[in-house]
């Protein structure tokens, strides 16, 4: 009873209620213990081998994308060649402006907003130390920003990012339980909100996107919602029947085109040297699964990603965003 009455009380007086209901809500719930791998299953057979089990995880995560693109062609799914900017040169009649990529200053670079973490990509440097010392490092950082803009490429040494498993639910040794989480660099979150900015920036000023997306955007969450319950309480009211189609995007993030992406982004205004920074972004990526077994870890090799953009990062969301836009009408 006092927790329900202390949690209300820190609920009235909050000035963000979702926020601090979720909160309430993350604090409350027993979360699994991420880091319980002991075993996978292997054929029919279990391994209680780290180094495999981090070898069987990083192969299982690069081949979601493959499986599922071999599964729907199995289904005998009708068959689509058509162009992948075919649909929105037929919705919109006019091209958009060319992006500006502005060049980056050394104040942007020190107001770069980064939660302060001890947690670190693969080289070692978390977002806590960078924040630390980012006066110190934001000359040079200028410097590589404004190169990467101008050259559209993205620093390959910030491609490389570490997998850990996050078991969901069901059996712990089938690997399909897992969800893939990615830890990436620091500095690499620099970059890309460097580039997250100028391609927010564009997108809002051609008013690309239309009223009815609410994801990934900054405005509140609350005011999708708000608009779904009025529209239905509104068709209710008027004695109109009211129905929905609910879509689930199953691995949405981890089966983005690599080749596709950049040419839908192109008809958005995104060309020239953007166009081929997000094609350097993508391309080249390497990961690594690292697995906790017995209090000791192991990697896997660092293999190739053709597939997908992490979830985890600032600009893989921003990306995905622009996959959705092509559907809008």
């Amino acid at each position: 009873m006092y927790n329900k009455l202390k949690k209300n009380s820190i609920l009235t007086y909050s000035n963000n209620k979702t926020k601090t209901t979720w909160n309430i809500i993350n604090t409350s719930n027993i979360k699994p213990n991420t880091q319980n791998i002991t075993s996978v299953n292997i054929n029919g057979n279990l391994s209680f081998n780290g180094q495999i089990i981090a070898e069987i995880f990083n192969k299982y995560f690069l081949s979601v994308a493959q499986n599922m693109h071999v599964n729907y062609h199995n289904a005998n799914a009708p068959s689509n060649h058509e162009n992948p900017i075919s649909y929105p040169s037929r919705a919109f009649n006019q091209p958009f402006p060319t992006i500006n990529l502005k060049c980056v200053s050394s104040k942007e670079i020190e107001d770069t907003s980064l939660k302060t973490k001890n947690s670190h990509g693969y080289d070692g440097i978390s977002t806590k130390i960078l924040k630390s010392s980012i006066h110190y490092i934001s000359s040079p950082l200028t410097y590589i920003c404004n190169r990467m803009l101008s050259s559209g490429i993205f620093p390959t040494r910030l491609k490389f990012f570490e997998v850990k498993p996050i078991f969901k639910r069901g059996d712990k040794n089938d690997t399909s339980n897992y969800r893939p989480v990615s830890v990436l660099t620091s500095f690499s979150r620099i970059f890309e909100k460097v580039i997250c900015i100028r391609l927010d920036h564009h997108i809002n000023n051609n008013h690309i996107p239309i009223n009815e997306q609410f994801g990934f955007r900054h405005e509140s969450t609350d005011i999708g919602p708000y608009k779904l319950t009025k529209n239905i309480l509104t068709a209710l009211n008027n004695k109109l029947l009211v129905g929905g189609i609910f879509c689930d995007l199953h691995k949405a993030f981890d089966c983005v085109n690599h080749d596709i992406l950049p040419s839908k982004m192109e008809f958005y205004g995104i060309s020239g040297k953007a166009n081929n920074l997000i094609k350097s972004y993508l391309q080249d990526r390497y990961q690594r699964v690292l697995v906790d077994l017995d209090s000791n870890k192991y990697y896997s090799k660092w293999e190739s990603v053709t597939d997908g953009v992490p979830l985890e990062s600032l600009l893989g969301p921003l990306l995905f965003f622009y996959i959705l836009m092509t559907y809008q009408t």
